[in-house]
């Protein structure tokens, strides 16, 4: 199992160091995108069930 395990690490260690080159830096990337882009799909969600809500809401106000 071993055998397997290193023979993903050229392919690892050749991908970082072709996006070191390709971006010019010399640290691994950030993954603050991603957390962002986490952050605005709960927002979302937030925002829609609470519009839902508020349509319900309104709705069993107005059948009154």
């Amino acid at each position: 199992m071993g055998a397997a395990w290193t023979r993903l690490r050229p392919a690892s260690a050749r991908f970082t160091e072709i996006y070191r080159v390709a971006s010019g830096c010399d640290h691994a990337p950030g993954s603050l995108g991603g957390a962002v882009q986490d952050l605005l799909y709960i927002g979302l969600t937030i925002v829609v069930f609470a519009a839902l809500w508020l349509l319900v809401k309104g709705v069993e106000r107005f059948e009154r």
